[in-house]
Formats: C-alpha cells, sequence, structure tokens
C-alpha cells in the first residue's frame, strides 16, 4: 500500500501500464544495390521516394514508410523470421504483377481460416514482402 499527499490509501498496481500502440509507422528492407531496390520498388510501388539520404530511402505507403536501407555489418537482405503484412485490394493482381517483374513467391498466395487472402513474395534483393486481403464481408 501506498499513502499519496492526500492521506487517501490505495493499492497499486506493479504491472506497468499497457504501451500504446499507433500502428506500423516503418519497415526497414536491407538491400545489397540500393540504387537498384529504388528503381525496382519506385516501378512496383508506383510512387517516388519520400526520403533520401545517406545509406537508406523511403518511401511513404499510405501513412506507414517503406525503407530501402544499404546492407551493412548489422543487417542483410533476406527474410529472416518477421513479416509485415501489407493490406491491398487484390492479392492475387498484386502477386502477378510483381512476380511478372522479378518478385518470387515465396508462400501462397492462399486463403486462411480467417478468410483473408496472404501471400509472402521474395523481392529481387531477397528481402520477404508480404501482402494480405481482407476477408470478404469483413
Amino acid at each position: 500500500m501506498i499513502t499519496p499527499p492526500d492521506g487517501k490509501r490505495s493499492v497499486m498496481s506493479d504491472q506497468p501500464a499497457a504501451v500504446e500502440f499507433a500502428g506500423v509507422g516503418n519497415v526497414f528492407y536491407f538491400v545489397d544495390d540500393l540504387d537498384a531496390a529504388v528503381e525496382w520498388y519506385s516501378a512496383r510501388l508506383q510512387r517516388e521516394p519520400v526520403v533520401r539520404g545517406g545509406a537508406l530511402v523511403a518511401f511513404d505507403l499510405d501513412g506507414t514508410r517503406l525503407t530501402l536501407h544499404q546492407k551493412d555489418e548489422l543487417n542483410s537482405p533476406g527474410p529472416a523470421g518477421t513479416s509485415p503484412y501489407w493490406t491491398v485490394s487484390d492479392v492475387d493482381a498484386f502477386v502477378e504483377e510483381w512476380t511478372n517483374n522479378g518478385a518470387v513467391a515465396h508462400r501462397g498466395p492462399k486463403t486462411v481460416f480467417t478468410g483473408e487472402r496472404l501471400c509472402q513474395l521474395l523481392d529481387p534483393f531477397g528481402n520477404l514482402f508480404s501482402v494480405r486481403e481482407a476477408a470478404p464481408n469483413s
């Protein structure tokens, strides 16, 4: 029990307050060839970068940043266990466009038990780019 200055006793929880999240703000992909990756992603995303500087270039994907970063001694390209899923309107059309331009379907496309349609793609630089289509009537 803690007695605050007002003299009223209360029980304080040992649990910290829950951390509030506002969504994913930035997803980093590490690449061997930054210029080639910027060119490829600009064409696939149909937009130009919003930030360029040093070893990184960032795109704004409707409020979330996708940052391409030159690989270094701490990070390298590749699917290493974490994959954010970007929501798109049509997974199959997206996969067709990207695989026609050098990406490879890594897992899927498939419909999962929730009704969502998912696919993980490997970009030409070895990174995992995952997309999801919301379940019908969701």
